[in-house]
Parts: C-alpha cells; structure tokens; sequence
C-alpha cells in the first residue's frame, strides 16, 4: 500500500474540521495555532511519510512520561517500578487527587500527573543540572537529535503548577515521592515542555517499535525486555480515562499529551505520530483521534487488522 498517499488522504480528509478546543489551564499552550494539523509515520527501516506542518516544534507534554518510565525502567527494573510506582487503572481524571487518595499505591501508574512525577523522581539527583541532563539525554535519543523544552511554556506551566505541586507534596506524606519535590517539579515540567515535532514524534515511537533501537541512528535506546511493560502502560492508561475506548475501537498502542501529540505504536513495523492542539473532554487531541481511527483503519491496523 501508498502510505504517502493514504497519509495525505487523511490529511485532505480532516484538515479543515474544527473540533475541540486548546488547553486553556495553561496560558501558552492556549495560544497556539488551533489548525496545526501534521501526521508522520516512520518505519521500523527508518523511512519516514510525512504530511501537514511536519517540521513545526509543539510540546511533547504528557507523551514525555513514556520515556522517563523507560529511564525508570533502566534504573531500577520492573520489579522496582511496580514496587515505587505501580500499574493500576483509573477511570478518573489524569490529575485527580481523590483518585490518589482512593487508590491503594497512591501512586496510581506512571501515566497520571502523580504517578508521572514520582516516575521522574526515581531518576532524582541533588545536583538538578545533572537531573535534567539526564532525562532529556534519554529523549533524545529516542528523538535521534538533541532536544530542548520550550522557555516561555515552561514558564507558563510553572507558574500554573499549583495542583502539580499539590499532589507531589501529597504523595511525599505517603512515602510515594522519591526526590526533592520542588526540583523534581521544576524539572519534570521542562520535561514536558520539550519542543517535538510530529516526525520526531514517529521515531519515538519507531524505536519502540523497533524493539528499543532507534531506526535512525541504530543504536539502542532501551532494553528489549521493558518493551512489553511500556506498551502494556499504554494500552492500558496512554489515553487518560479514555483509554478502554480507544483500545476497543482502533486498538494500537498509544499516549496523548495535552500539546495535542499522539504516539502511536505498532510492533514490528511502524510509530506513527499525529498533533493537532485542540482537544477533547479527556484531554485528548480531537482531531488526532479520529485521524488515528481513519489510519487504522486505511492500514488495517490494531482493531482493524484484517
């Protein structure tokens, strides 16, 4: 099949439908062009089918939180992350604190705003230069270029992080908090602000494909063996309280940041990655998810799959 074309089909398709709204908790992230609208794929070869503002830098936001669970993974192994963060699904809110305090772990999974910073606090070192350093080397190389967070949504996040800050704080009085709070914050929010674009977006998610090696620069980025945790995380909670639907009705591997990304994993051949801003009562881009369903179904993937 022309994946090129059935791309730009897709594109043509949505590219004028107005759906959703941006995200306006954040004051940045409610500026931004309501139209952008790009779709990348990239196979597991390295070839990439591009359409749309590919080559515009959004922020990765919450699609960051697979790669820091890698990083976890890679330093205290499964076994330590089921023990300090867990793997428990929600039907609540991605930032709720009464699911916090209802769930038996606290933490929740590595998905959820409270789960997600105490993912990144596991990778905690006092000197914060170093920290930093640390997690944004590990993105970028999934990315295969150095990355950068975007200074003016860091600020805006930051100065808007009072219910971040809330639940950290909450999840240090239960034990559930691995590193100072204040820098863990700060630098889990410059993660999140990391500036993608929908092809760097795709390579991610190829090398994951790709069973942890990054098509383009051949090297391996992650562990084979975490492979399967990662992607059942994303099955089970990459769409926020969504993601049952989502399973059920396009069936790939997949996390949603509020940017208005979507990753896409299939196994074996393909990441596939989307962005359009504005988004929908979950906090999911709009636009992307009916664009993902179109896909999988022109490519007969996940619940498509002939």
């Amino acid at each position: 099949m022309d994946l090129q074309k059935i791309i730009e089909y897709v594109h043509k398709k949505y590219k004028r439908r107005t759906l959703g709204k941006n995200a306006d908790y954040i004051p940045e992230l409610k500026k931004i062009d309501p139209q952008a609208y790009a779709i990348s794929i990239c196979n597991v070869d390295g070839t990439f089918y591009n359409v749309g503002d590919t080559n515009d830098e959004f922020t990765i936001q919450s699609v960051s939180k697979i790669f820091s669970l890698a990083l976890a993974l890679k330093t205290v192994g499964i076994a330590g992350v089921k023990k300090l963060i867990g793997a428990e699904q929600t039907a609540e809110k991605f930032n709720s604190i009464g699911a916090i305090e209802d769930s038996k772990n606290h933490t929740i999974n590595s998905f959820e705003n409270g789960g997600a910073i105490a993912t990144t606090s596991i990778m905690y070192e006092k000197n914060k230069a170093k920290f930093e350093k640390k997690i944004f080397d590990n993105m970028s190389k999934f990315a295969g270029r150095e990355l950068h967070y975007s200074r003016k949504l860091y600020h805006s996040e930051i100065a808007n992080a009072d219910r971040n800050r809330a639940i950290a704080y909450l999840l240090k009085s239960y034990d559930r908090f691995y590193g100072n709070v204040e820098d863990t914050l700060d630098v889990y929010t410059k993660q999140c602000a990391a500036l993608v674009t929908s092809k760097d977006i795709a390579l991610m998610a190829a090398t994951l494909a790709n069973d942890g090696i990054n098509p383009k620069t051949h090297k391996r980025v992650v562990e084979k063996k975490y492979i399967p945790y990662i992607l059942k995380h994303m099955s089970e909670s990459g769409m926020y309280e969504y993601s049952e639907t989502w399973m059920t009705e396009v069936g790939i591997h997949a996390k949603s940041g509020v940017g208005g990304a979507i990753l896409m994993v299939v196994p074996g051949l393909m990441g596939i990655g989307i962005i359009s801003p504005p988004l929908d009562e979950h906090g999911n881009s709009a636009k992307g998810i009916l664009t993902a369903k179109e896909l999988s179904k022109h490519l007969r993937l996940g619940a498509y799959r002939s």
